[in-house]
């Protein structure tokens, strides 16, 4: 099939559809710098399937056939075209358990900080769900339940390491914690969902004092397009004073092996740490993803503990009003800088919940001069591991 759009328009990565089949209806992201009406008669004048219309970026998210992408691609409305990337949470199995004991001394618990998570879910585990001291608030993208649930366990496990209140409790037992189920039970998440979860976190914000965004997941080897929605969404929070936590990722030890978000300049970007068994110190976990000083990826700004993590374990089959909440076992290990991300995200909330007038980009650099070096050079182990004490005192 000859291409008749303009081709600087459309993202490389939708080429391989076009040689399939002109029909095919393609999951993309519609970005637009003209007339938001105009954009959306065009779309589904070329039927196409809305799925968001934003508020927060000029994009929309749609399935379109590639014969009518090329189409769309000529209106001097459309500025570019991208395909619905899809994003995968960074997680792996533990070799063991570790729980993260952190000090109560400074009588710091992240109380009425709001922090938002875009994962698989929420399970309604005893240790988050019964406490009338904090707000709870979950949306699902997936299958529309309304009540919460978490078919993979990720999500609830991440939210364990930040809020958790129980034999293993997380770094901010009092913190809001607002979830939003963008992820499905593969640990997969498109784009376009991910962008919607952030634009409803931005809705409840002052609602839930959410302060802090926590993306435990990466898009693995995605290269940098023309038009990021997502990336220009991420900005927008931290200038309006939401600090966004990311993981370095899972495809390390080699060097930029950091991909998008973690590669941003705006986020704070958490590497994972873990005891070696050999020496008993501090080093930096080999999954946890590298930056490079030779591509100018700067990249992590912090690390924290990433392995062997012990948190909140789901039922993946519960279904909300169909089946009582049974979990035989409560507590499950897990490796994975997503974890990392969580309990610097807790660390953060103890931060705000003594310094609530802190600026996104204050709380950054409070962050960065809290940590003590584990040895590693700054491309593996950022500006080394966050220290509690260091922070508060």
């Amino acid at each position: 099939m000859r291409w008749f759009g303009f081709l600087n328009k459309i993202d490389s990565n939708i080429r391989p559809y076009f040689n399939i089949s002109s029909r095919r209806k393609i999951p993309v992201i519609v970005c637009f710098s003209g007339d938001k009406k105009e954009v959306k008669t065009l779309i589904l004048k070329n039927n196409g399937n809305i799925k968001y219309e934003y508020d927060e970026v000029n994009a929309f998210a749609c399935d379109m056939a590639s014969n009518n992408i090329d189409k769309m691609s000529e209106s001097p409305e459309v500025s570019f075209i991208l395909l619905d990337y899809k994003a995968s949470i960074c997680t792996t199995k533990a070799k063991g358990q570790m729980g993260v004991n952190i000090s109560r001394k400074f009588n710091l618990t992240g109380r009425d900080v709001g922090i938002g998570i875009i994962d698989t879910g929420l399970y309604p585990h005893s240790d988050i769900l019964n406490d009338r001291l904090r707000s709870v608030y979950f949306e699902d993208l997936i299958k529309g339940y309304k009540k919460p649930y978490d078919d993979s366990g990720h999500g609830t496990f991440i939210a364990g390491c930040i809020g958790a209140k129980g034999p293993y409790e997380g770094i901010a037992p009092d913190a809001n914690i607002c979830m939003i189920k963008a992820f499905n039970q593969a640990g997969k998440g498109y784009m376009s969902d991910i962008i919607k979860a952030v634009e409803i976190l931005v809705s409840i914000k002052d609602t839930y004092n959410l302060k802090i965004l926590c993306l435990p997941f990466e898009f693995p080897y995605f290269t940098d397009v023309k038009i990021n929605p997502l990336k220009n969404i991420i900005k927008k929070c931290v200038l309006n004073n939401i600090t966004v936590m990311v993981p370095s990722g899972n495809y390390g030890p080699n060097r930029s092996s950091i991909f998008f978000p973690g590669n941003m300049d705006e986020v704070i970007t958490v590497a994972g740490c873990c005891i070696d068994e050999k020496t008993e110190e501090l080093r930096v976990s080999s999954f946890s993803g590298r930056g490079s000083g030779d591509k100018g990826l700067k990249k992590p700004d912090i690390c924290a503990p990433s392995a062997n993590i012990t948190s909140l374990l789901s039922d993946i089959t519960y279904i909300p009003s169909f089946k009582q909440v049974d979990v035989k076992n409560n507590y499950a290990a897990f490796s994975g800088t997503s974890a990392a991300c969580a309990l610097a995200a807790g660390f953060a909330a103890l931060v705000l919940e003594k310094n609530p007038k802190l600026s996104s980009a204050d709380l950054k650099a409070i962050l960065i001069l809290a940590c003590k070096s584990i040895g590693e050079d700054k491309y593996s182990q950022g500006n080394g591991l966050l220290s509690l004490d260091k922070i508060l005192n």
